[in-house]
């Protein structure tokens, strides 16, 4: 499986979003198209479907060597074998989540500060989302934008990477790298595409020549 550290493009799945496609071949275009962590997030379904669509998303993610993520579901997570879970702040408190994913599964940490971050951290999360860097719809209740001069300052505050998120796209992708930032997590911009793999094969090359020209500068 690719190491964390490498991924670089990260997809986070919301099938209200997805125009009538089903979350598999969303997910089967998507890492056609260059990305490399997906996030299995469904806040309407059961259990027993989360499973089943889990499952074979699994078996996708698996073929490109790509991690697989559940959102809040640490023990869907468990259920099929997926490479790690995602918490938010009203969720399983992080130092629960850690201790019943065994190692070396990837736990993730929504955040919305410099001391969230740092905190997830302490209670050794793998990595923390923090956001929404831009004004999104994506999520009802969310923080205000928290911009890229504050993702650059919790970034610097932190050891673990960070995965900016909220309101990202081909219009502001490449500011967000120019930020510091080494993983993007998208929503809207690929699920919501009319052509899933061409939109998630921009962002990607979009990614690479930020990150070509910070190193650059």
């Amino acid at each position: 499986m690719r190491p964390f550290s490498e991924c670089t493009l990260y997809l986070i799945t919301d099938r209200t979003l997805s125009r009538g496609r089903s979350t598999v071949d969303v997910v089967r275009a998507a890492l056609a198209g260059g990305v490399d962590v997906v996030q299995l997030r469904d806040k309407e379904a059961g259990a027993a479907a989360i499973v089943e669509e889990g499952l074979r998303v699994h078996e996708l993610t698996a073929r490109y060597r790509v991690p697989l993520i559940v959102n809040d579901r640490v023990d869907i997570a468990l259920a099929i074998e997926a490479e790690g879970a995602h918490v938010g702040q009203t969720d399983l408190p992080t130092h629960m989540a850690r201790e019943l994913l065994p190692a070396p599964s990837l736990l993730g940490v929504s955040t919305s500060s410099v001391d969230m971050a740092y905190r997830a951290q302490q209670q050794q999360a793998d990595y923390v989302g923090f956001g929404p860097v831009y004004q999104t719809a994506t999520k009802e209740t969310v923080a205000s934008p928290r911009g890229t001069e504050m993702t650059h300052d919790t970034l610097e505050a932190i050891d673990i990477p960070l995965v900016a998120l909220g309101g990202i796209s081909d219009h502001n992708i490449s500011e967000v790298v120019a930020a510091g930032v080494d993983h993007v997590a998208v929503c809207s911009a690929i699920v919501g595409a009319k052509d899933v793999e061409r939109a998630a094969a921009t962002l990607k090359e979009m990614m690479l020549q930020a990150q070509a020209n910070r190193r650059a500068w």
